[in-house]
């Protein structure tokens, strides 16, 4: 008995390991083929839509830009023109003791849904 495991001990030494590969399952495969094919078309979707434009934007919003005035598109495109200072909203510090007694109700409000 001795003899024949260390016969197939030295069989095994001798004899080059062979390399087994994984493949994948098939599944796997074609998961990341519909991903890819996905991918492609939210991003081609995304390429070809044209740019909104104000009035576009402005559609949900509920204003219909053809019953404004002249003027009143003029207020609107200035409106729209204007940066918007995301610093100084951004750096000032606000907490809720700097908050009015009718904020913190509107807040409370809002928060409880």
């Amino acid at each position: 008995m001795e003899g024949a495991a260390q016969a197939i001990v030295r069989r095994l030494r001798d004899e080059p390991h062979a390399v087994r590969r994984r493949v994948p399952p098939p599944w796997l495969a074609l998961a990341a083929g519909v991903v890819l094919l996905l991918g492609g078309g939210v991003l081609w979707r995304a390429w070809q839509r044209p740019a909104e434009s104000v009035a576009t934007a402005l559609a949900p919003a509920g204003l219909d830009l053809g019953t404004l005035s002249t003027e009143q598109l003029r207020e609107v495109l200035n409106a729209v023109d204007q940066p918007l200072d995301v610093e100084a909203s951004a750096t000032s510090e606000a907490s809720l003791d700097d908050l009015t007694p009718g904020e913190l109700r509107t807040l409370l409000r809002a928060l409880e849904g």
